[in-house]
């Protein structure tokens, strides 16, 4: 037993000495108030921070001291509506990842989550790498307030449909109040997630196929997401996050459970004319959004949207179908 545990501490020194920091933030120098200036994402306010507030304003994220224990933690204030998911994010990932260590081909996030004070309603307060075209989940954790679990997030095949996945973490609840550390990884090469909570470390099930080998991680986020239902501003914190590149991820024991949901993405992006919409139900109707959380014009035929007369840039669209409203990025070239 000695002799394992001492071979264990030797690989895991060896896996930190590999291991290349990407981004990172404990927000202790930061002035307690507004950390952006702009929600519509095109200027950068503490730290270097953007905001997207689709329907919010700039008070929504803060730098705020929850406890002292934690000294100055990030905060958002998501919708008290079914609509305005908010985004916080650095520019730079792209960058760092591709000067990133040769064989450094795996991307953790460490972050410690904080629950707020309200248990109900629909949403969760997530931390996410995105790819360059914002239509995959490359790997992400939350909590869902509604359950009160750890919700991992991945690129996966299931069911022969590919996209973007939401899955339960074991059957700890966490209540009001409470920080969790968690974190969760993507291999390039493999495209395989796996993600670390309090119980262990998950994968989802072999019967899920990994989509996302090849990709390159883009942008990472901090985002408070809203769905179908939701009616509470819920309150999230962030703090101590690190995203780095190194060549080894935690081998998973445990099975995360898919948590069924009409699985929606968008293609091509970026797009010129149209952005087809690949759902499993009937869409209802889609809007899309700029940064500043205007409606623009956006008719729907045949699970295709015209965005043909839209600027270059970042828009978010907003997709119904009877199971609800699903929230996504994508890019206008």
């Amino acid at each position: 037993m000695k002799k394992n545990l001492l071979i264990s501490a030797f690989l895991f020194t060896l896996i930190q000495l590999n291991a290349q920091s990407l981004q990172s933030d404990n927000f202790n120098s930061y002035t307690v108030g507004n950390v952006g200036t702009d929600i519509g994402g095109a200027t950068a306010g503490q730290g270097g921070f953007y905001t997207d507030f689709a329907s919010g304003s700039n008070s929504d994220g803060q730098i705020v001291n929850v406890d002292v224990s934690h000294g100055k933690s990030l905060q958002m204030t998501g919708s008290a509506t079914a609509v305005g998911t908010r985004y916080i994010w650095k520019d730079g990932l792209n960058t760092a990842w591709a000067a990133r260590t040769a064989g450094n081909n795996i991307i953790k996030i460490t972050v410690s989550l904080y629950t707020g004070s309200v248990t109900a309603g629909a949403a969760s307060g997530r931390a996410l790498i995105y790819d360059s075209t914002y239509g995959k989940f490359l790997t992400g954790v939350g909590y869902n307030y509604a359950t009160q679990k750890i919700i991992g997030l991945g690129y996966y095949t299931i069911s022969g449909s590919t996209g973007n996945y939401s899955f339960s973490l074991g059957s700890n609840t966490y209540p009001a109040n409470t920080w969790v550390t968690v974190s969760c990884t993507f291999d390039k090469a493999t495209g395989i997630v796996s993600w670390t909570t309090p119980e262990g470390t998950f994968n989802p099930a072999a019967t899920a196929t990994p989509a996302g080998s090849g990709t390159d991680p883009f942008e990472f986020d901090l985002i408070s997401a809203v769905a179908t239902g939701n009616t509470v501003a819920h309150i999230t914190s962030f703090d101590d996050y690190s995203v780095i590149a190194t060549n080894a991820a935690a081998l998973g024991t445990k099975e995360a459970n898919l948590i069924e949901e009409n699985n929606i993405s968008l293609y091509p992006s970026p797009a010129a004319d149209f952005i087809t919409i690949k759902s499993k139900l009937p869409i209802i109707k889609a809007e899309i959004f700029d940064f500043t959380g205007k409606r623009l014009n956006s008719p729907v035929e045949d699970h295709k949207v015209n965005v043909t007369d839209l600027k270059p840039g970042v828009y978010i669209m907003n997709v119904q179908t009877k199971e609800g409203i699903s929230t996504q990025k994508f890019i206008k070239k």
